[in-house]
């Protein structure tokens, strides 16, 4: 598909552009524990292909196999790495998948493989198409870390409140998929960095103009915060 292809060029170009951004931030992450600052991940794709994910690691070393969910308040997150995730830093690593051809710019986020295999038969469409760095539940969930640090259990908030909401949207996307959805979620992935409360709000009406996506509006615009819900079946 040309729109594919046209994002893997545009992944390419924001790559050698950010490089000497991205070779800084491997080297600070280095000098502070002398460890692997680059962290790579088993993540399901399109079709529930493994491939290997690439981020900047902002935890201490084997972290997630104690709790793959993060608050921003988790101990494991290193000084460095605390900033790089406020800066959204380590998610640009992750455009080196996309050149491979693992990842999109926009999809649907790849979920872990112990996430995948809990699919239920409603969440199995989200793995029809590519994965991508960013769509309507990354936008929305962008300060995930804060939500679960609200809660004395992380895991459990992010199963039965977080994960919901986050299928409900991803599979929207891939209902309503197109070119110009994709470039008013590339435009709302820039007005998130300014306001991510202004971008909420726009986004929920472009969400509501397209359809039902199963979140109620009041939680998809922030004025409510995210509640309990079901998993889609």
């Amino acid at each position: 598909m040309f729109w594919n292809f046209t994002q893997r060029i545009l992944a390419l170009f924001l790559l050698i552009l950010l490089s000497p951004l991205l070779i800084f931030c491997i080297v600070i992450v280095f000098l502070e524990d002398r460890k692997n600052p680059i962290y790579i991940s088993d993540r399901v794709g399109k079709d529930g292909k493994l491939f290997s994910m690439i981020k900047l690691r902002t935890m201490i070393v084997n972290s997630d196999a104690v709790n793959p969910y993060t608050s921003c308040s988790d101990v494991r997150i290193t000084k460095i790495g605390w900033i790089m995730r406020f800066l959204k830093l380590d998610e640009f690593f992750q455009l080196v998948n996309v050149v491979k051809g693992d990842m999109l710019l926009i999809g649907p986020r790849p979920r872990s493989v112990l996430e995948y295999q809990d699919f239920t038969s409603r969440e199995n469409d989200i793995v029809s198409i590519l994965p991508g760095m960013s769509d309507f539940a990354v936008l929305f969930m962008s300060r995930e870390g804060e939500l679960l640090s609200r809660y004395p259990d992380p895991y459990d908030t992010y199963l039965h409140i977080c994960r919901p909401i986050k299928s409900r949207l991803a599979l929207f996307y891939v209902e309503h998929r197109s070119v110009w959805v994709d470039c008013v979620l590339l435009f709302f992935n820039a007005t998130n960095f300014i306001s991510h409360r202004w971008t909420l709000r726009h986004m929920a009406k472009f969400i509501v103009k397209l359809g039902d996506c199963g979140v109620p509006y009041e939680v998809l615009s922030g004025e409510k915060e995210p509640y309990l819900m079901d998993l889609p079946r």
